[in-house]
């Protein structure tokens, strides 16, 4: 059954209770003000796909079993706060990819970082629209300086600094193919990475579904990855990272291992540690 498009918080309010969503832990006068100042409604309903429901046979058929307004509440602030660090951590790999890649043209003798720039617009940018993209941020305050100066065969130092990440990462590819490097490793690892980066800029929903089933097998890099980690049986390698939000996550973790250098590495591992530890241990799923 479909809500109609506008409730009052009354109709809210009962809508859920009728779903078997109780306000014990928080109250419906909390959970209205909350629903008021910090969220909406079908935001935060997702998360309760993370419950189960009673079964057809009991009193209570179709109803959440054991789901308090509480833990929707925390669950849409751990998601919030995981998303901010998950941006944190894209916009490191993005920054490293960046890095590698100018590295790679200066030391590269047969590109003066024009030559790949000219050669990747003339052959790659006619289905993409990298030019008409940079275009409509010409009025833009923090780019137009260099969209003047430079438009429209930027040099590569110029160009990476005014497209998009799925923009960075076919350059880079076009880079590695001309000049057989390997800055990009397997592009489904970046495109999970790409994915994150979209949802959290977004504000999509990343812990709504835990429980949800990965498609295939988990890769066997990742399982690797994983298996060098210690305090992780095999048993819960393998359970887990046949959830799709847990191997997307732990494949984002090995991107990470493997682009950001171990400076900036050591702070984003404490945040997430501090996070994993203080915030999301003792959570009721």
């Amino acid at each position: 059954m479909r809500l109609k498009e506008k409730l009052t918080f009354e109709e809210l309010m009962s809508h859920m209770k009728e779903k078997g969503i109780r306000f014990e832990i928080v109250s419906e006068k909390e959970a209205e003000a909350f629903l008021h100042d910090h969220n909406y409604y079908m935001k935060l309903a997702s998360y309760r796909m993370n419950y189960l429901k009673c079964p057809p046979e009991s009193k209570r058929a179709g109803e959440y079993q054991c789901l308090d307004f509480a833990y929707l509440k925390e669950l849409s602030t751990i998601d919030m706060h995981l998303r901010y660090l998950i941006m944190q951590m894209c916009l490191d790999i993005e920054h490293a990819l960046k890095v590698q890649l100018l590295t790679n043209v200066t030391e590269n003798e047969n590109e003066d970082g024009y030559k790949i720039v000219k050669s990747f617009l003339t052959d790659e940018d006619k289905e993409m629209g990298i030019l008409k993209s940079i275009r409509a941020h010409k009025s833009g305050e923090y780019c137009s300086d260099l969209i003047d100066a430079y438009y429209p065969y930027f040099p590569v130092w110029v160009l990476v600094e005014l497209i998009s990440f799925s923009s960075l990462v076919h350059v880079i590819s076009f880079y590695d193919k001309t000049y057989q490097s390997s800055i990009l490793i397997d592009s489904k690892y970046i495109n999970i990475v790409r994915d994150f980066r979209n949802a959290c800029a977004h504000s999509n929903c990343l812990i709504n579904q835990l429980a949800k089933e990965l498609p295939g097998e988990p890769d066997s890099r990742i399982t690797t990855f994983v298996s060098g980690m210690k305090g992780i049986s095999k048993a819960v390698r393998v359970k887990y990272l046949h959830r799709s939000f847990t191997y997307n996550f732990t494949t984002l973790l090995y991107v990470y291992d493997y682009y950001v250098p171990e400076s900036a590495k050591k702070k984003r591992y404490q945040e997430l540690q501090g996070f994993l530890n203080g915030r999301v241990d003792n959570l009721c799923i």
